[in-house]
């Protein structure tokens, strides 16, 4: 099977979730298997000033023609939330998908070329590139030396614990940020199997206690969520996506989340959810 890399981006929001999430759609497309995830990178972002981006690279199988893969990519894009302005070039944006480098060799159309034009300029992405594809490091490693070698790795100052039983399970979160934190207490060890997947969307008052009140109604609704991203942020409002499955009838839930400043974690969330026997 034919071997593609795809270079993943964001600056906004919670950027490691939306990584993961983007991640886990592509793999969830029928023709598309996500064989690797590089490490993650934080580097400083081209542009105007705003906040630095979190990088990553996915190696694909994929027999899916470029062209249809971008297509595939910018929809991914708009499902996590991104919304695209063509007269806005370096701006800061929440998931950021491109489309790097095909084993099937060289690819141009509307809109696409293969390699990326940037990509032996860029450590951002050449440095996430060669941790999926190795065996480019004598054609590219050169490339990427030149630049300095690969970006600072990032290390997430969070802790995740998860406490499962048949009962339901509750998840425990120190994390950076609010959102981060959110975006990652909310997720089920084990994803329910068959119903077919789905996913709902929510926007909400950004807050705790919001983001509390509609995991319980989704949860009661009947909805067993495997996965939760905010995938777009504001001081005012976050963007919700619930993915997981539609069980057919509602799970007694008690969601509790609360926030506290511990010294080297600023945020705190907890969530436990109980399941009808």
């Amino acid at each position: 099977m034919p071997v593609v890399v795809v270079g993943v981006g964001s600056n906004l929001g919670a950027r490691e979730a939306a990584i993961r999430a983007a991640a886990d759609l592509l793999d969830a497309r029928v023709g598309i298997e996500v064989c690797a995830v590089s490490k993650i990178y934080e580097t400083e972002p081209l542009g105007p000033p705003q906040p630095r981006y979190l990088n990553a690279a996915l190696r694909l199988e994929t027999q899916v023609p470029p062209s249809e893969l971008l297509s595939v990519l910018l929809r991914t894009e708009r499902r996590l939330g991104r919304r695209r302005n063509p007269a806005e070039r370096w701006g800061p944006r929440s998931i950021d998908l491109d489309l790097l480098w095909d084993e099937r060799g060289p690819h141009q159309s509307p809109g696409l070329l293969v390699p990326h034009r940037e990509l032996e300029n860029r450590d951002f992405a050449l440095g996430p590139l060669l941790d999926v594809v190795p065996e480019l490091a004598q054609s590219l490693g050169p490339s990427l030396a030149e630049l300095g070698g690969a970006p600072l790795l990032w290390t997430r100052e969070t802790l995740i614990q998860v406490e499962t039983s048949s009962k339901g399970f509750e998840v425990d979160v120190e994390a950076d940020s609010l959102v981060d934190a959110c975006a990652l207490c909310v997720c089920e060890p084990r994803a329910p199997a068959g119903r077919p997947w789905s996913s709902r969307h929510l926007r909400i008052e950004a807050g705790v206690e919001q983001f509390s009140a509609a995991v319980h109604e989704v949860v009661r609704s009947g909805f067993s969520i495997h996965r939760s991203t905010i995938s777009h942020c504001s001081k005012s409002q976050w963007a919700l996506e619930f993915h997981g499955v539609s069980m057919g009838k509602p799970a007694a839930t008690h969601v509790r989340l609360w926030n506290t400043s511990p010294e080297h974690r600023q945020f705190r969330l907890r969530r436990t959810a109980l399941f009808n026997p």
